[in-house]
């Protein structure tokens, strides 16, 4: 990583976690167009902010302090649609998130790496374009011959049945470690 250009290093450590960041701001709002924005307006804040970043710490939790902050702010302000958590339950699936993460991340790492090889390849080709680039969910809708709902629908069903998955492969390992 080259960290005699904060520009380089900031694009380096963001590029890692870009699609771990967008997850959790989704996880907490559970609106595609929201997280965009969010995710956005977070990732200019960390730039702004990047010069104070403690190269000892994660960047990814760093990241997610801020990414919190963005969603506090925004939960605030739309607090009366229905579709939002409270901010109080919204801190605690946050430091659950984090709790969770850091207890068995390699875990779950490993059981999402067999759960993603059992998907049909459509699908896991679908999950790496729109969450292992750059690309908008339209223009991927668009490339494919699907509507932007039609896409979203899809996302959800994979990440439901990735979620099961894990779970399941999760707890038929702490059954054979018991």
């Amino acid at each position: 990583m080259d960290t005699t250009n904060p520009e380089t290093e900031f694009a380096e450590l963001l590029q890692k976690i870009q699609g771990r960041l967008y997850g959790f701001i989704h996880s907490l709002v559970r609106d595609f167009d929201d997280a965009d924005d969010l995710f956005q307006q977070t990732t200019v804040i960390l730039w702004n902010k990047f010069p104070q970043y403690d190269r000892q710490k994660s960047f990814f939790a760093w990241a997610c302090g801020i990414a919190r902050f963005e969603v506090a702010n925004f939960l605030r302000s739309r607090s009366r649609k229905k579709l939002y958590f409270s901010d109080d339950l919204n801190l605690l699936l946050v430091e659950s998130f984090e709790t969770q993460r850091s207890e068995n991340s390699e875990e779950r790492s490993e059981a999402l790496r067999g759960c993603l090889e059992k998907l049909r390849q459509r699908d896991r080709e679908l999950l790496l374009s729109c969450y292992g680039s750059e690309e908008k969910i339209t223009a991927i809708a668009e490339r494919n011959g699907r509507s932007s709902q039609s896409v979203h629908n899809t996302l959800k069903r994979l990440r439901l049945a990735l979620f099961d998955c894990i779970e399941r492969t999760l707890r038929l390992t702490q059954h054979r470690n018991s």
